[in-house]
């Protein structure tokens, strides 16, 4: 099993060394954000279709290092492939990304301790990266769509939903 962690960690340090398809992109048809109002975290995703095809796809990143990690291995992913089929993967993406959420522990809870210290540190950030990403290329979609609809905008910004690691309901949901 080490050889296929060690496999993917030199994968994720290609990626961060030299990211692929880092940018903005001035002829996108499609400028999606993915925003994490919690840490104000996001990725935009520019896409650039030739018929139903992703002819060029490419992202800025503004917060962990995940997050440029993912965004150049899901450009690179998509680039190339039909809308539809990239729309797929991302949904299929998503329910790993929701189980990742859904596997993480509840916080132990120390109340011995001072308050504001009694409840353990529970972090979801790789799980909140993939959810930007996916989050933007989301909202780049639906900018496409909504240009269809002949509505003029600059991009569409979606804000990420996440469980909470202290509930079981979603810590935030919201679209713009």
């Amino acid at each position: 099993m080490s050889g296929v962690t060690d496999e993917i960690a030199s994968e994720a340090l290609k990626h961060f060394a030299t990211p692929k398809n880092y940018g903005e992109m001035a002829d996108a048809v499609g400028v999606g954000i993915g925003y994490d109002s919690a840490t104000s975290n996001y990725a935009t995703i520019y896409l650039k279709l030739s018929g139903q095809k992703i002819e060029n796809a490419k992202y800025v990143a503004h917060g962990s290092e995940d997050i440029v990690i993912l965004g150049s291995i899901f450009t690179e992913m998509i680039e190339g492939d039909s809308l539809q089929n990239a729309i797929e993967r991302a949904k299929e993406l998503e329910k790993e990304v929701q189980a990742a959420y859904d596997a993480i522990e509840p916080p132990k809870v120390d109340l011995s301790k001072p308050e504001g210290e009694q409840v353990e540190a529970v972090s979801t950030e790789s799980q909140d990266a993939a959810n930007i990403v996916l989050t933007a290329f989301k909202a780049a979609v639906r900018h496409i769509e909504r240009k269809e609809e002949g509505i003029v905008e600059d991009h569409f910004k979606i804000s990420i939903a996440k469980r909470c690691p202290y509930s079981n309901s979603d810590c935030a949901l919201s679209a713009h």
